[in-house]
């Protein structure tokens, strides 16, 4: 009977203590190992990131290849020996690295109409160093463009300094199609015109008005110009783009019905001289829908 006492308590001691284990080992946290090693160096443990367990020890080393010089080695921004143990107590780098190729250069070109950071500049890091970098464009400007190493990129981000890096930003002037325009267009009908058309608003949308009395409104949406210009018995339709600031161009339609459509095109100069010069309305005057 004690025997067989013994033999339970026994099993009950050794159920306790199986469960004691599997407790502590599933208290055990871990930590991440991040290995960084520049050209030149070779060893153990290689580039790349390892998951441990806390209180883990684990042995490095690294050496310098052939025709590089210095070897540093960095544990968690600390210089340490070039081979030795490291115990796990959480997250670590451990960075090893010859010569300068523990420096990368970062240049930034930064065009008018674009605001940020990092400015425009030459900029030295630290191999493995996070940089934020954040652009937006100023009022007047469209079309940004950023790239790293002539890849498109977002607007904001990090870049991490593992090589020499580039960082282009770049913006389009917005064109303001507020002013006076020397309207030239010409129709399938053979009919011309050329009067003189006011936009006034703002770099989006606005209104229009031509010197033979027509009025109607515009749109710009960066890439395309478009606008009407109605009168009582006739509209007109015109869509286009800039060739630069001061000249524009593109198609356009004439109609009184659905049915009765004539396609054309134009031009539009920005010109004061020409404007002045232009500034009457046509002779046959467009919206009585004659020919010239």
């Amino acid at each position: 009977m004690k025997r067989k006492a013994f033999l339970i308590l026994a099993a009950v001691l050794l159920a306790a203590f199986f469960s004691f284990v599997a407790c502590k080992k599933a208290d055990v946290g871990t930590g991440t190992l991040t290995v960084i090693v520049s050209a030149g160096v070779s060893g153990t443990p290689a580039a790349g990131t390892y998951t441990y367990n806390i209180g883990d020890q684990l042995t490095y080393g690294f050496t310098l290849d052939a025709g590089y010089n210095k070897l540093t080695v960095l544990l968690d921004g600390t210089e340490v020996a070039a081979s030795g143990t490291i115990t796990v107590s959480g997250d670590h780098t451990l960075k090893a690295y010859s010569d300068a190729n523990g420096q990368f250069n970062l240049i930034v070109t930064v065009a008018a109409g674009v605001s940020g950071t990092p400015a425009a500049g030459t900029f030295t890091y630290p191999q493995g160093t996070l940089v934020n970098y954040s652009y937006s464009l100023a009022e007047g400007y469209t079309a940004m463009s950023i790239q790293l190493d002539g890849t498109e990129i977002v607007r904001q981000g990090t870049i991490t300094m593992l090589a020499n890096h580039t960082l282009s930003v770049s913006a389009t002037v917005k064109y303001n199609v507020q002013g006076a325009w020397a309207l030239a267009e010409t129709y399938l009908d053979d009919s011309s015109f050329h009067v003189t058309a006011t936009l006034s608003g703002d770099y989006v949308h606005g209104n229009v008005s031509d010197s033979d009395g027509g009025s109607g409104a515009y749109t710009y949406n960066d890439a395309t110009i478009e606008f009407t210009i109605v009168f009582p018995d006739v509209t007109y339709e015109y869509s286009g783009s800039f060739t630069d600031a001061n000249t524009m161009s593109g198609t356009c339609k004439r109609y009184k019905t659905s049915d009765n459509v004539v396609n054309g095109s134009w031009t539009a100069t920005r010109s004061t001289a020409t404007v002045a010069s232009l500034g009457t309305s046509t002779l046959s005057g467009k919206g009585e829908f004659h020919r010239r």
